[in-house]
């Protein structure tokens, strides 16, 4: 990720000496990366480079360059939108940029210096939404700290890094229950609404999260107490944390959710959205059209 590059070049002044001198950038103490996603970032980076060679005396010297530094390879990792922390930790692992383990150690201790990140023991994974879903390019065995930070920064010069708790939260669990973006700002809507009136959520998604990637997952300790937590038909409200990495589509919805009376929803048989005021027409409208569940984002 961070490369340091020099360029040797000697010429003959004069047969009087020789001077070589490396130049870099200073990074401007956010976070530091130089291998870019495809999201249209502009990640900082940081490079320090000072070379300098004494003069030899009473003799000339004669042209020379560094031996190249060997080229490492690269892989081409794509992050989904509704991808879970498990994951994109299991693809980068996959991809050989650098062990789930390695990536779970350095996502549970890092503080970003740029933007803030709830430190929440009642999260099993810190950066669960954070990570922006995008294209990245990565060295082969990365440092998993600099792979983080990469991902990072797309998150913050895509969302600009000041979303509220609840508008990622709210972002991760629309991600998941819409199918198309068009109706992402409506589901936003039904969620503030309940939220409002004191109701549970209910929302399938927590619970598959959950069941599919916190319950019995060799990287945590003590996971049966995250149900109560993240589990809508168990908590009072909103999940401990985001469950999932939203995409632009659904943290535009969290912050501009659209203003209905509307309670309920469902994906119909029909293949069409059906939203509700009250649980009757809810139910009469499932007998109705019939419901469709989520697929895997796997």
């Amino acid at each position: 990720m961070k490369q340091k590059t020099a360029i040797i070049a000697a010429g003959i002044f004069l047969a009087l000496s020789l001077s070589l001198t490396g130049c870099g950038a200073q990074a401007d103490g956010s976070l530091q990366s130089s291998s870019a996603a495809d999201s249209g970032q502009d990640a900082s980076t940081e490079n320090a480079l000072d070379k300098s060679a004494g003069a030899q005396s009473g003799s000339s010297q004669t042209a020379a360059s560094s031996a190249a530094a060997p080229v490492r390879e690269t892989v081409t990792v794509t992050i989904p939108e509704g991808f879970t922390w498990d994951l994109i930790a299991k693809r980068l692992e996959a991809n050989g940029v650098c062990s789930a383990a390695d990536f779970y150690r350095v996502s549970q201790s890092y503080i970003p210096k740029s933007f803030q990140i709830p430190v929440d023991e009642n999260r099993p994974f810190k950066m669960e939404g954070y990570l922006y879903p995008a294209t990245y390019v990565f060295e082969k065995n990365s440092d998993a700290q600099e792979v983080l930070i990469d991902m990072l920064n797309a998150y913050r010069n895509n969302t600009g890094g000041n979303l509220t708790n609840t508008e990622l939260i709210v972002a991760s669990i629309v991600q998941m229950e819409t199918r198309s973006p068009e109706h992402m700002a409506i589901i936003a809507g039904i969620i503030y609404n309940r939220l409002e009136l004191g109701m549970q959520l209910q929302m399938d998604s927590t619970r598959e999260y959950i069941n599919d990637y916190v319950t019995d997952n060799p990287l945590l300790q003590d996971t049966a107490k995250y149900a109560a937590l993240y589990n809508t038909y168990k908590c009072a409200a909103l999940p401990a944390g985001p469950i999932c990495s939203p995409g632009a589509d659904a943290i535009y919805a969290a912050q501009n959710p659209t203003q209905t009376d509307y309670l309920y929803f469902f994906f119909g048989n029909d293949n069409e959205n059906h939203y509700s005021v009250t649980y009757q027409e809810h139910q009469d409208a499932m007998a109705q059209f019939g419901v469709q569940y989520g697929e895997s984002t796997e």
